[in-house]
C-alpha cells in the first residue's frame, strides 16, 4: 500500500504543518516510532494516560514527542510539540512526512469488462474481477484478487484490500412444496459512498430487491461478513470479524468492536459502541454502550 520514506524534516516543520508551537530544540527527525520502541532521531505520541519513558528516554537522543498536556520533565535530547489529539496529528505527519503513495494503474492481469465504468486515477491490482455493471469513482483503488460483480456503485476515493468480494449473491432460500431448498435470486444493487475503507477478505452480498447501502465514510475491517440489504450510515467503524445478518441498519457514527454478530432485522442507532465478541439480537438505542451475549445496555455515551 506504501513505501516508507526517511526524510530529513526538521522538528520546527513538523511543529509548522501541526500549526504549533515546538517546545526545546530543533533537530531532525527521520522516522516515527513508538513509546515502547523509539530510537535516535524518531517521533512519538503519549496519550494523557500514557506513562513518560524517562528512564528509558535518556539512553537516546533527538527525539520528539507530541503530546496533549505540558509537561514539567525537560531534557536537551526531548522535544515536545502539545497538540490536541496526538495520535491524530502523529497520523497526519506520517501521511505528510513519511509514506508514499502506490502508483496509479491497473494491472494487466486485472479482468476488467468492457461496459464497466472506471473513473480517473482508479488503481486495480493483479486478478482483480470488474463486472459489466459496476461503476467506480474518481481516485479509488482497489488491491489485489477483489471480485466485483453485479449492480454495484462506488464512490470516490475509496479503498478496497486484497480479496474481498463485493456483490456475493446473498444467502436466502425457501422450502418448496416438496420441501427442497429453493434460492431467492439477489438482484438488487450495492451503492457504496465515498471515502469508504473495506478490509482484506471481506464480503458484501447483493440485495435481494432493493439496495444494500454503504454512506459515506464508513470503515469496515478484515473478514467482515456485511449480508444482503444492510444499510450502514455515515462514519460508521465496523472491526475484524463483525457478522451483519440481512436487512441490518447500523446509524451513523456507530463503532462495532470485533467479532459482534448482529441478528438479521436489527436496528443499531447512531452514535453506538458495541463491545468485542457480543450478539446483538434486540434493536439498539442511540447514543450508547452495549456488551456481552445477548447484548446488553452497560451506558450512555
Amino acid at each position: 500500500m506504501y513505501k516508507v520514506k526517511s526524510p530529513n524534516i526538521y522538528a520546527s516543520e513538523i511543529a509548522q504543518f501541526l500549526n504549533a508551537k515546538l517546545i526545546g530544540k530543533d533537530f531532525v527527525i527521520n522516522h516515527p516510532s513508538s513509546p515502547k520502541n523509539f530510537s535516535d532521531n524518531s517521533l512519538f505520541y503519549l496519550d494523557k494516560d500514557d506513562i513518560y519513558p524517562k528512564e528509558r528516554l535518556k539512553k537516546y537522543k533527538e527525539i520528539l514527542i507530541l503530546i496533549s498536556k505540558k509537561i514539567e520533565i525537560l531534557d536537551e535530547n526531548v522535544s515536545f510539540i502539545i497538540v490536541n489529539n496526538p495520535r491524530l496529528q502523529f497520523t497526519k505527519v506520517i501521511n505528510e512526512f513519511y509514506i508514499e503513495l502506490m502508483a496509479i494503474e491497473i494491472s494487466q492481469s486485472a479482468k476488467i469488462d468492457r461496459n464497466s465504468q472506471i473513473g480517473r486515477n482508479v488503481l486495480i491490482g493483479e486478478n482483480s474481477v470488474i463486472g459489466p455493471d459496476v461503476s467506480i469513482g474518481n481516485g479509488t483503488k482497489i488491491l489485489n484478487n477483489v471480485v466485483i460483480t453485479g449492480r454495484v456503485n462506488i464512490g470516490n476515493n475509496c479503498f478496497i484490500k486484497n480479496s474481498s468480494t463485493i456483490g456475493s449473491e446473498g444467502y436466502d432460500f425457501e422450502a418448496d412444496e416438496e420441501g427442497e431448498l429453493v434460492h431467492l435470486p439477489h438482484i438488487g444493487r450495492i451503492l457504496i459512498g465515498s471515502n469508504v475503507w473495506i478490509g482484506a477478505n471481506t464480503t458484501i452480498e447483493n440485495s435481494a430487491v432493493d439496495d444494500t447501502i454503504i454512506e459515506d465514510n464508513v470503515k469496515i475491517d478484515d473478514l467482515v461478513q456485511v449480508g444482503a440489504n444492510c444499510i450502514i450510515r455515515k462514519g460508521t467503524k465496523i472491526t475484524a470479524g463483525v457478522i451483519l445478518s440481512h436487512k441490518v441498519e447500523i446509524g451513523e457514527n456507530c463503532l462495532l468492536a470485533p467479532n459482534v454478530s448482529v441478528r438479521n432485522s436489527v436496528k443499531i442507532g447512531p452514535g453506538v459502541i458495541v463491545g468485542i465478541g457480543s450478539v446483538v439480537i434486540h434493536d439498539l438505542d442511540e447514543n450508547s454502550v452495549y456488551v456481552g451475549n445477548p447484548a446488553r445496555f452497560l451506558r450512555r455515551k
